[in-house]
């Protein structure tokens, strides 16, 4: 279609006065040329961007992750630094004798404290926590804590550990958690049944109940 033709498909052609052949060629061609025009200026504007460098510049990790001062903690560093610190006060709660640990009122360890002499025997020389020996309540009693104090430092002197070390690093002083009263630990346990799908409440009727009963 010519542009003649073109401009008549249009609706114009009734206002277009009448033109030669030479007229028609002449309006025909213009729109190539034209057309070719504007491709040429397209083509030597992409040329001269891309001659430019229109890029974006690179820019550096560091300068990417800001100020060393604000940017975020590395995947579970917070969280990690809780639970290690719960970890080790755990493991420094393993070197206290416990007041149920020796026999009565005496110096003597029971079974069971013996067998924990042994472990913090194995122990102590890769820690550095010190022993402790649980204080008597309120601190009425010094001369039995005193003499439980000596009786783990001879005890461990005798199992081959450098007894200097061990009298510097063995102390009286309250265990880090308060012990539960026997009323306390009577409620624990039957807390502990119910947390065990035992009842629930269910049970309340059988005396001391099964569902969180507490004196």
């Amino acid at each position: 279609m010519d542009g003649y033709q073109r401009l008549r498909h249009r609706g114009l052609s009734g206002s277009l006065p009448s033109m030669d052949a030479a007229g028609l060629a002449s309006l025909s061609a213009r729109p190539t040329w034209l057309s070719r025009g504007r491709w040429a200026t397209g083509l030597t504007l992409a040329i001269a961007l891309v001659v430019t460098g229109c890029h974006t510049p690179k820019v550096s990790h560091e300068a990417k992750m800001g100020p060393v001062y604000d940017r975020p903690f590395p995947l579970g560093q917070v969280t990690d630094a809780h639970w290690e610190t719960m970890q080790t006060n755990a493991e420094a709660a393993d070197f206290i004798f416990y007041d149920h640990e020796f026999v009565g009122e005496t110096a003597e360890l029971t079974p069971l404290g013996r067998k924990h002499l042994l472990s913090v025997a194995l122990r102590l020389e890769h820690v550095p926590f010190p022993i402790v020996v649980e204080e008597s309540p309120r601190g009425e009693n010094p001369q039995l804590d005193e003499s439980r104090r000596q009786t783990i430092i001879n005890q461990l002197a005798q199992l081959g550990l450098d007894r200097t070390m061990v009298e510097a690093r063995t102390v009286v002083a309250p265990a880090f958690t308060e012990g539960l009263s026997a009323i306390e630990g009577e409620a624990a346990y039957y807390r502990t049944l119910m947390d065990g799908n035992y009842g629930v409440g269910s049970y309340g009727s059988l005396g001391r109940g099964f569902g969180g009963w507490r004196r």
